[in-house]
């Protein structure tokens, strides 16, 4: 039957938990784009799920009918998991919260960061240097962007950050019924620290910004919706730009063609880390509440339905990128939706891509001749997220 993976119909039957979503995301992706561009749930109260590159654009942008409000994670939400401002609200009030936090995440304010993410960088592969492998997903990948942000732009004390990776990893990719509980211990975390710094003095920095900020029209923002802002600030770097470096070493690994032309040509970094970012999509599938009856690719969508878009599907569509099976390290134009588009575009895009590119250039700086393990599997997890869940690398040790 047409749709079908690991014994699915994905067209009628799309499920973001199916156990083996990560690992057939491509083939499924691939599928829906060419045969489905909008297929059906029947999880719960059921979802639809739009797949093409120009449906999922619009669907970004036409905030009004497609509506973040009621939560981006609309599939299997805890029913303790709060919501989140500024990505679960709609402008004004969204647009007014975004222009406070924007200066802070500008192309020179972030690069203001990257000597401290330098030496972030070298810290992590100083511990395994000498060993001649290592697990790249949880000795390096994810732990870059939370010890990036956490440290480096929110000034949080780095004894802190094991227990944050955990609870927002386990928050995004645990079990169903334990990640309400880890949104909730997370967002605890960052009311105690928001309290703490309100004793302080300011610093003029992210967390100040969102400490201090007042709604213009007078609505209420208590210390736990602030605390829910910088929860997902945190989690949201964590489980997203680890995937992409973790995926980038991954081709690099494999295609040792590439990993030589990215040490010999510097230049290629830029068109190679967007690439990654295309093909390596890490949270490909929110959502958006449809907030009036609407047509997408032929499928009528009635105000109430949920709406997941599909960003896998989009960044391989052959309508906007040719040859998107392949990766490209040199791909120009590359206009892929990773980070959204429309007023919800990820805050924290200029920090990721700096992350992604620090981390390349000191692992092919510091790493000689890395492989993948021999006889390693490497397997994915899916859901509103994708992710290699691990990457062991042997290589030789004398640098």
């Amino acid at each position: 039957m047409s749709g079908e993976q690991s014994g699915r119909d994905w067209h009628t039957d799309f499920d973001l938990n199916d156990a083996s979503f990560g690992n057939v995301f491509n083939e499924v992706c691939d599928d829906l784009v060419a045969t489905c561009p909008v297929a059906r749930s029947t999880v719960g109260d059921g979802y639809w799920v739009a797949s093409r590159y120009d449906d999922v654009s619009r669907i970004l942008r036409e905030w009004r009918t497609f509506s973040s409000a009621d939560g981006i994670i609309g599939v299997n939400r805890p029913s303790d998991q709060p919501l989140f401002k500024p990505n679960e609200i709609d402008p004004p009030a969204h647009d007014d919260l975004r222009k406070a936090m924007n200066p802070y995440f500008t192309v020179s304010m972030i690069a203001r960061h990257e000597a401290q993410i330098r030496g972030i960088v070298h810290g992590l592969v100083d511990k395994f240097i000498s060993d001649g492998e290592v697990e790249v997903v949880g000795q390096f990948a994810d732990s870059i962007p939370s010890l990036a942000f956490c440290q480096a732009v929110a000034s949080m004390p780095l004894d802190d950050m094991p227990f944050l990776q955990k609870t927002f990893h386990d928050a995004i990719t645990g079990p169903i019924e334990q990640r309400g509980e880890n949104w909730l211990k997370g967002q605890a975390y960052m009311e105690q620290f928001l309290e703490l710094r309100r004793s302080q003095s300011r610093r003029d920095d992210i967390v100040d910004a969102i400490l201090h900020f007042e709604f213009p029209d007078g609505q209420p923002y208590s210390l736990t919706e602030r605390a829910g802002t910088l929860t997902q600030l945190t989690a949201g770097g964590i489980e997203t730009t680890g995937a992409i470096i973790s995926g980038a070493l991954l081709h690099l690994a494999t295609k040792p063609d590439d990993c030589a032309r990215l040490r010999a040509d510097p230049a290629l970094l830029a068109p190679a880390v967007e690439e990654f970012l295309r093909f390596f999509v890490a949270a490909p599938c929110l959502g958006r509440r449809v907030k009036k009856d609407t047509e997408i690719a032929g499928t009528t969508l009635a105000a109430g339905d949920y709406l997941v878009y599909n960003l896998g599907g989009a960044n391989r569509d052959p309508a906007q990128f040719e040859r998107p099976h392949e990766l490209d390290i040199e791909r120009s134009p590359n206009r892929h939706l990773t980070f959204a588009a429309g007023v919800h575009h990820c805050i924290g895009l200029h920090l990721a891509r700096l992350n992604i590119r620090v981390a390349l250039q000191v692992f092919l700086e510091r790493v000689p001749s890395f492989a993948l393990r021999d006889g390693f599997e490497v397997r994915y997890q899916g859901g509103i997220t994708r992710s290699i869940t691990a990457l062991e690398f042997t290589f030789q040790n004398r640098m």
